[in-house]
């Protein structure tokens, strides 16, 4: 199926997100200690060019945590669907409310399917069933992962270059009263970017630059 265009707001707050995760990566103490190591081989501008450039590289480390964040808003967002009804508006509101629900299933779908292809090869295998049964099951579930963990991704990475491209959509801004198990979503994101993907990818650049200037 067709993957429906990622909204302005939704450009704009990841690429919100990535810079703001950035430069609190650039201004913490690992990376401040690790410059004054380096003797000035690479300073902060360098570096955050460096990773503005590979910013898709970057983000997929957190494709997961950033996949389970849209889920749990589009959940949200049909939740306040459904508290307000659906007599109001001029009946456009369901349709722009199903598309990014549909976006974010594609990917879980896969991976219900993984989990249940993986239970019922490995149940079959321990319990002396059917081997070639089994082993279709098991690859079908590794088929399924795969796909379930490509989707997010994709959908990450699509986000990101949209972003670069369109910096006038940005919105710095988080929702009112934004729902318990988004705030949740939101912040694990947050810190698996910095934490998995920016610390690394920074301290490693640093280290990169180090050993070239002792070669």
């Amino acid at each position: 199926m067709t993957e429906p265009e990622p909204s302005g707001a939704d450009i704009g707050y990841i690429s919100v997100t990535f810079e703001r995760v950035l430069d609190q990566a650039l201004n913490s103490g690992r990376i401040s200690d690790a410059l004054e190591r380096s003797a000035g081989t690479l300073n902060r501008e360098q570096l955050r060019t460096r990773a503005l450039r590979e910013r898709a590289a970057i983000a997929a480390v957190a494709a997961v945590e950033y996949h389970a964040y849209t889920e749990s808003k589009a959940l949200a967002a049909e939740r306040t669907g459904e508290r307000d009804g659906d007599g109001d508006g001029d009946g456009n509101s369901g349709g722009s409310g199903l598309l990014p629900v549909l976006a974010v299933f594609v990917p879980s779908l896969s991976a219900v399917a993984a989990a249940v292809f993986l239970v019922s090869g490995l149940a079959l295998r321990a319990f002396g069933g059917r081997p070639y049964i089994g082993a279709g099951l098991l690859t079908a579930g590794f088929v399924a992962a795969a796909v379930a963990v490509g989707g997010a991704v994709a959908d990450l990475a699509c986000l990101l270059v949209a972003a670069a491209h369109n910096p006038s959509t940005v919105d710095e801004g988080v929702p009112a009263g934004e729902d318990a198990e988004v705030k949740r979503a939101r912040e694990a994101w947050q810190l698996a970017l910095l934490e998995r993907g920016m610390m690394p990818f920074l301290l490693a650049r640093l280290d990169e630059a180090d050993t070239r200037d002792h070669v």
